[in-house]
C-alpha cells in the first residue's frame, strides 16, 4: 500500500512545523547556543507543588477524574478561573481546551470555509499560521509598529479585500509580548482596532499566552477587557489564555472565553477532536488556583526571567552593529531583530551554525508570499547568562561581516 496516493488533498499540501524542523536541523551541532525555541525555563515549573496537587487529586477524586470528563471543561476549574479573572462570566461562556492551539483551531473551524480571509499581524505566530493553512483559510497580514497593527494599514487592507469580493471572517492578534515581535499594543491602539472591527463586523480572536509574564511597567487591559468595559455590550472579542508559559506546556491546559453560542460550537468541535481535556490536569490547576498559589508563582517567574531579558538587551546594545535594530519588550519570552534589507536571515541561519548560534528566521512568521527576509526571532528564557553573552557576540560577529 502506497499511502501518499491516498492522502486527502489538504493532507498532500499541508505544512509541518517549520520551527520544529529548523530546531531539529541544528540539534546535533556540538556546543550550539540556541535562541530558536519557545521553551519556558524548567526552573519556573512549580514541580513540587504540582506533584503534591496531582497526588491529592488522584487520592481524593480518582473515581471522578479518571473517568470521562465534560467536553466543555471541568466546572471546578471554570469556577476558579472566573475568580482568578475577576469577570462576571457564565460557565457556558468558557471552554477548557488541550492547549491554546486546539482552542484556536476550534474557533477557526467554527467560522472558516475554504478561501475565507483571516486577517493577521505581520509577523504572526507560525504555529497558528499553519493551523489556518490546514483549514484552507486565506491569511492576509497587516504591518505593525511598536503599538500594534497600524490602523491605516488595516483600513486599507480591509477596503482592498472588500473590493476583491473577499469574505473576511476575523482578525487574529497576539497583543501582549507578541510572538515573535515582542511588542505590546498600546491601550489607544486597542481601542482604535476594536472600534474599527465593530464598524466593519470583524470579530477579533485574541491569543494571550504571555500577558502575565510582565517584568517591567504596568499591565495593559486585554482586548477582551477593553471591549467589555469601553464598548459594552459587545461580544466581538474571543480571548484564548494558555498556561503553557506559566505552569508548563506539558500540562496542555488552556481556555477560551467569549460569546455563548460561539463557545457552544467550539465545544462541539472539541467533542469530535479530543472528547475532553485532561481531567486530572484540569483539577490540579483548579487546586493550584484555589490554594492561592498563582500570584506568588507569577512573581517568581517575573523575578527569574527579568535578568535574562535584561542580559540579552544589554548584550545586543553592546555587541550589535548600529544597522541592526531590535524590540525592547517589558516581558514575554522573545525579541525581534530587524537587519538591513539586503541581509537574508534564512541564509544567515545556515551560516550561523558555523558560529555555534541558532535563531528562527523571521520569514517563517509570515503567510506564504508575504514574507520579509531581513528579520529574526530570539528567545531569552532557555539559555544561561554565559550562553546569551557568547551567542549574541557570535551572531554580532557574523552580522558585522555581512553589513556593508
Amino acid at each position: 500500500m502506497h499511502y501518499p496516493d491516498s492522502f486527502s488533498r489538504i493532507t498532500q499540501v499541508m505544512k509541518s512545523s517549520l520551527i520544529r524542523e529548523l530546531v531539529a536541523s541544528t540539534k546535533n551541532i556540538p556546543d550550539l547556543i540556541s535562541f530558536a525555541g519557545g521553551f519556558p525555563s524548567p526552573a519556573t515549573f512549580p514541580t513540587k507543588q504540582l506533584a503534591e496537587l496531582f497526588e491529592e487529586v488522584i487520592k481524593n477524586g480518582g473515581s471522578d477524574v479518571l473517568q470521562y470528563g465534560a467536553s466543555e471543561g471541568d466546572i471546578l476549574l471554570k469556577k476558579q478561573l472566573m475568580q482568578w479573572e475577576g469577570y462576571e462570566l457564565k460557565p457556558e461562556e468558557m471552554v477548557i481546551t488541550v492547549g491554546a492551539t486546539n482552542a484556536i483551531y476550534y474557533y477557526a473551524r467554527c467560522l472558516i470555509n475554504p478561501g475565507d480571509v483571516i486577517l493577521c499581524e505581520a509577523p504572526s505566530f507560525l504555529g497558528t499560521l499553519v493551523t489556518f493553512d490546514a483549514i484552507e483559510a486565506d491569511c492576509q497580514s497587516i504591518p505593525m509598529d511598536d503599538e500594534g497593527i497600524i490602523i491605516e494599514e488595516l483600513e486599507e487592507k480591509v477596503k482592498t479585500l472588500h473590493q476583491q469580493g473577499k469574505n473576511i471572517k476575523f482578525l487574529y492578534i497576539i497583543p501582549d509580548f507578541h510572538n515573535p515581535a515582542g511588542i505590546t499594543y498600546s491601550l489607544q491602539r486597542r481601542k482604535e482596532i476594536i472600534q474599527f472591527c465593530l464598524n466593519n463586523d470583524i470579530p477579533i480572536l485574541e491569543d494571550n499566552p504571555y500577558s502575565r509574564l510582565r517584568f517591567y511597567g504596568e499591565p495593559v487591559p486585554t482586548f477582551y477587557q477593553v471591549a467589555r468595559t469601553d464598548f459594552a455590550p459587545t461580544n466581538i472579542v474571543t480571548e484564548i489564555v494558555s498556561f503553557s508559559k506559566i505552569l508548563g506546556p506539558g500540562l496542555r491546559i488552556a481556555y477560551a472565553k467569549g460569546d455563548k453560542e460561539l463557545i457552544e460550537k467550539m465545544v462541539s468541535w472539541q467533542q469530535k477532536v479530543t472528547i475532553t481535556p485532561d481531567c486530572v490536569a484540569e483539577r490540579a490547576v483548579a487546586r493550584f488556583l484555589g490554594k492561592g498559589l498563582m500570584d506568588n508563582h507569577l512573581k517568581y517567574i517575573a523575578e527569574y526571567y527579568r535578568p535574562y531579558l535584561q542580559k540579552m538587551l544589554d548584550e545586543l546594545e553592546k555587541q550589535m552593529p548600529p544597522e541592526v535594530q531590535w524590540t525592547k519588550p517589558e516581558g514575554g519570552i522573545f525579541l525581534w531583530l530587524t537587519l538591513p534589507e539586503y541581509i537574508n536571515a534564512d541564509e544567515l541561519f545556515v551560516e550561523a551554525s558555523q558560529y555555534k548560534v541558532s535563531f528562527i528566521p523571521g520569514s517563517k512568521f509570515y503567510p506564504e508570499g508575504q514574507e520579509k527576509f531581513n528579520t529574526l526571532r530570539l528567545n531569552f528564557t532557555y539559555s544561561t547568562f554565559e550562553q546569551i553573552e557568547q551567542g549574541i557576540r557570535s551572531l554580532a560577529e557574523l552580522l558585522k561581516e555581512k553589513i556593508k
